[in-house]
């Protein structure tokens, strides 16, 4: 027996569709909004995406829920804020390297070469 994906949503329920077409209860749909809206806070910008992305089409509705709305389009803009903040420094440090910056700079910010092995994590070095 097939499982209904829809199982979950009940009849009178306020639904929300997703951008693959799932169809998810309002207030579970507001919810994860808001969940992904507050985690791409813990630097994790891709959530932001995520969440305009999955919501994209109530977002761009002109009657879309209000409360989705406002966390899709802030983690829209925190997803352009934090893209235009770190993708130059990304660029620079990946293609330009020691020949704009200098070597005490580069392997300041070499995080390959940081040794984690005090804290249980990398190579532990053999006794």
């Amino acid at each position: 027996m097939e499982r209904d994906r829809d199982a979950e949503v009940h009849e009178g329920d306020q639904v929300i569709e997703s951008v693959d077409y799932e169809v998810m209860p309002l207030q579970n749909a507001r919810t994860l909004s808001k969940r992904m809206f507050y985690g791409g806070f813990c630097f994790l910008p891709l959530m932001w995406a995520m969440n305009v992305w999955l919501f994209w089409p109530d977002f761009k509705a002109p009657r879309g829920d209000p409360i989705i709305r406002k966390y899709t389009k802030w983690s829209a803009i925190g997803f352009i804020v934090a893209t235009v903040i770190f993708l130059p420094w990304l660029l620079l440090y990946a293609i330009a390297g020691q020949d704009i910056l200098s070597p005490n700079v580069y392997k300041a910010l070499n995080a390959a070469a940081l040794d984690l092995s005090d804290y249980g994590l990398g190579i532990i070095k053999a006794r």
